[in-house]
């Protein structure tokens, strides 16, 4: 597409204030372009609350910057912007896919966005994807200096300015030089299908956000009480057992025992690990604290996960409800870790912990019910379809227990005598090994020395071979190329450290641990990524009313309409699964679902 840049120096654009001429834009200029680029300016960011002010489509040639207050007929501009044969170039167009669903009743189609396809590029090498704005894209691809400051302007939604107007015609139009080049870049590096796959979710995860999630707030505050009193026995236990090391320490006026140690301080921590205990504690991390079987270092250990807890999401949670809607709205960003894998805000429903306490909290809408959806082992599924190995592989078809069969193997017991023990710990080393982890590790984790633990790790890849000589051409491979990829294709990349520097080996360690991990968790990223897109699609062709909530890993909730529950659970189902064999040709992928009125797993 060719694109005069000489443009940007004084960018053309026109107002439009009336209906006839919305109309006459729609249905000449903006109906012939088959790209359009798309902006849209409001008094705030949460898309409830904002009063959209503008939205600006430009075609190639020239900025439309319509006021959305001065005119009443949309259908011209749906008709531009949900044709699906029509490409639409954004920069963060959840947030305007968000504003034109929620004031304009437009559900964009067909999108190209600049930050995602950047991120993309960049997985692996900058620390927050987000970080691609559209200054530093012009910048970077057109050498052009954006003005943002006028941004801010808008929020008082008061007159236009000629100033707002180029600053709106502006980035719109930029987009276009930067779309050719980026898209260039997109295609040298074979991540059209990747980039194909983001553009795809996009909507999805826009719809996701819009419809959010109930929380129960009596119950939270119910839970959150009780973690407290929980934490706070906990921390008398601990003062207890320490208080005999602690000579100088007395009782209160009312024969009240005080504390004797701050169990926040690490130097405190530290003095009575070291100097009353006798220990020998480096610091106070969760990994010293799990090597050493004292029980005070187990309590504390306890102790911090209920702070947590409590830090993480206490009020904090409840202070997230949209005031309008009244529930809780997430801020999902699709490429939150360079896997590809989401991260979530304000608030983070990913980290909620998993057990019933938690979860069922956040509740389906009167009328409506929960269908919770995840894969079954995708991480170790796409494992075995990746190392061929034929144990791994046979397990999954015969639907067996791999880690029990491990454990049967490892230990050399038949296959009913396996304890529970046995079980957990060769399914620490399954899990461990996708992420790289050693001896050291997972031996910290089951509690056994280093040495017992690499004995079990040398028996492990004695029964997988193929698993080992997998992640060793992981590993190498990656450090030869400087990325590792997925099956679509998904790239992470790595900087390579000179031979030189003194921190060569440990840099290389960690580069080697990444490229393991990074196929099979970015291929179950892609994969769950896949089913959103499917799910969707399918729902709206079958008439289910609801849709997608929300999303951990490889984990899909859905709110449907009570009456049409089990029939959109067996969609989901459906759809997962296709999604997965879509990647997996070797493994049966299995998809478990459930119909609740709370988030279960």
């Amino acid at each position: 597409m060719e694109f005069d840049e000489n443009l940007l120096k004084d960018p053309p654009y026109e107002y439009i204030t009336t209906q006839q001429r919305a109309n006459e834009v729609c249905e000449n200029e903006l109906k012939k372009a088959d790209i359009v680029a798309v902006d849209t300016e409001g008094t705030a960011l949460d898309p409830f609350s904002s009063t959209l002010l503008l939205f600006q489509i430009a075609d190639k040639n020239k900025a439309y910057i319509f006021d959305a207050r001065k005119i009443k007929d949309f259908s011209p501009v749906k008709k531009i912007l949900e044709d699906s044969k029509k490409l639409k170039l954004t920069q963060n167009g959840k947030f305007d896919y968000e504003v034109l669903k929620v004031s304009l009743g437009i559900a964009m189609r067909n999108i190209y966005d600049t930050m995602l396809a950047e991120a993309l590029l960049n997985a692996g090498l900058s620390s927050n994807a987000r970080l691609s704005s559209l200054k530093l894209l012009a910048k970077k691809y057109l050498d052009v200096d954006l003005k943002k400051e006028i941004r801010e302007s808008f929020v008082t939604g008061g007159r236009i300015t000629k100033g707002q107007l180029e600053y709106a015609a502006m980035d719109v139009l930029v987009l276009f030089p930067i779309f050719d080049k980026q898209y260039a870049k997109i295609k040298a590096e074979s991540l059209t299908k990747t980039a194909k796959l983001e553009f795809a979710v996009l909507p999805v995860v826009g719809e996701m956000e819009l419809r959010g999630i109930n929380i129960n707030a009596e119950k939270w505050r119910r839970n959150l009480q009780g973690l407290k009193e929980k934490r706070d026995l906990l921390a008398q236990q601990i003062q207890n057992e320490v208080r005999p090391l602690y000579k100088n320490s007395q009782a209160d006026l009312f024969g009240n025992m005080g504390n004797v140690i701050n169990l926040n301080s690490q130097k405190q921590l530290l003095e009575l690990f070291n100097d009353k205990l006798g220990l020998d504690f480096p610091s106070t991390g969760v990994a010293v604290l799990q090597k050493f079987p004292h029980p005070v270092a187990k309590m504390l250990l306890e102790y911090r996960g209920y702070e947590k807890l409590l830090s993480a999401f206490g009020e904090n949670m409840l202070s997230k409800l949209n005031k309008k809607t009244k529930k809780l709205h997430p801020d999902f960003f699709q490429l939150g870790a360079a896997t590809g894998r989401f991260s979530c805000s304000n608030p983070n429903l990913q980290q909620i912990p998993r057990d019933a306490t938690f979860r069922s909290c956040f509740s389906a809408s009167k009328g409506y019910k929960l269908v919770n959806a995840d894969y079954s082992q995708a991480e170790l599924r796409i494992l075995a379809e990746y190392s061929k190995d034929p144990v791994f592989v046979r397990a999954y078809k015969e639907n067996a227990d791999l880690h029990t069969i491990t454990a049967s193997q490892m230990y050399n017991v038949p296959f009913d005598k396996v304890t529970k023990e046995m079980r957990q710990a060769t399914k620490t080393i399954n899990f461990g090994l996708m992420y790289g982890r050693g001896a050291v590790s997972i031996g910290m984790q089951i509690g056994i020395s280093s040495d017992e633990a690499k004995k079990l790790l040398d028996k492990y890849f004695s029964i997988y071979a193929g698993v080992k000589k997998w992640l060793d051409k992981a590993a190498r491979t990656a450090v030869q190329k400087g990325y590792a990829e997925t099956i679509l294709g998904r790239k992470r990349w790595f900087v390579l450290p000179d031979k030189a520097d003194p921190n060569y080996i440990r840099e290389i360690g960690s580069i080697e641990r990444a490229a393991k991990n990074h196929p099979i968790q970015g291929t179950s990223a892609d994969m769950t990524k896949l089913a959103l897109v499917f799910i969707q699609e399918r729902f709206e062709k079958e008439g289910i009313k609801g849709g997608i909530v929300h999303t951990v890993h490889d984990e899909i909730v859905s709110e449907v309409v009570e009456e049409q529950a089990e029939f959109a659970a067996k969609i989901q189902q459906e759809e997962m699964e296709r999604a997965g064999k879509t990647f997996l040709r070797e493994v049966p992928v299995v998809a478990e679902v459930t119909v609740s009125d709370v988030w279960e797993h």
